[in-house]
């Protein structure tokens, strides 16, 4: 990865992942929000660049997106499609608050990695052993990278609660937990779109609509797209996000593209 400078003079500058759910959001808010950026592409996965110490002193959570601007960094997806938007926490009404606290309080992760590793065998062999090589990855880059070092081990930390969580033994029940309550969800959305409302908190498109049509494309991704067309009014609310400009713009992803993917981690692929 490119060195970057510590901050962007000119046009903000998005680091993120294409298949990343928490970039979709980052994305998706600065298209609504008509933001011009310039993206980065950061390799999750195989090179896993969001390690690299001078990714890590951006952002310490070593997660994607990260937005730089003229004045400051964002490193978290809500802080991001709040600025995007023109928002503030403390602006919030009350109904958009609890609308967004609900979504980020899902576990969104294992929703799809619970997933794959419930329906495929050779995968809950495969990632907790990847699982179990980015923690002692992790600890590797503290010893070298002493004023990184408690950044490091607080992250080593949080991929040794992952080999906790996805253990092969428990997974499956996991999963259908996590995939029932994204269901109640779906509930939840339909009984509130039922009046026929365009938006989740009327009168205009928010912070709500961002973060719940990521979500709904992240359901479909992990194999519950089905369950939408039950629906009605939640089936009418997702054809008219997935109409709106923004979502191809922001290259909202509701299947996996495993060619982009490649070409990204190749650095041919758009970023």
């Amino acid at each position: 990865m490119t060195k970057p400078a510590r901050f962007c003079a000119a046009k903000p500058r998005l680091y993120h992942a294409p298949s990343s759910y928490y970039s979709m959001i980052a994305r998706l808010a600065l298209a609504e929000g008509g933001i011009a950026y310039e993206p980065v592409f950061i390799d999750i996965h195989y090179r896993a660049s969001q390690q690299q110490p001078d990714y890590v002193r951006l952002n310490p959570n070593m997660t994607v997106p990260t937005l730089v601007l003229p004045d400051r960094i964002l490193d978290q997806s809500r802080d991001i499609a709040e600025y995007a938007l023109g928002v503030s926490e403390g602006r919030l009404d009350s109904e958009t608050k609890a609308w967004v606290d609900l979504h980020y309080a899902y576990p969104i992760e294992e929703l799809t990695f619970g997933g794959i590793l419930a329906r495929n065998p050779l995968a809950r062999i495969m990632i907790p052993r990847q699982l179990k090589a980015a923690h002692r990855r992790l600890l590797t880059r503290a010893a070298e990278n002493p004023d990184l070092a408690d950044i490091y081990e607080a992250r080593a930390a949080v991929f040794a609660e992952r080999v906790r969580i996805f253990d092969p033994d428990a997974v499956v029940r996991l999963s259908q937990q996590r995939r029932n309550e994204a269901v109640g969800l779906m509930d939840r959305l339909e009984r509130t779109l039922s009046d026929s409302r365009a938006v989740i908190v009327p009168p205009a498109y928010g912070l709500a609509d961002v973060v719940f049509t990521a979500l709904l494309a992240r359901m479909e991704f992990a194999g519950l797209g089905e369950r939408i067309p039950q629906r009605p009014a939640l089936a009418r609310y997702w054809r008219a996000m997935q109409a709106r400009p923004s979502f191809a713009a922001a290259d909202i992803w509701t299947k996996l593209h495993v060619l982009r993917l490649i070409g990204g981690i190749l650095g041919i692929a758009r970023g």
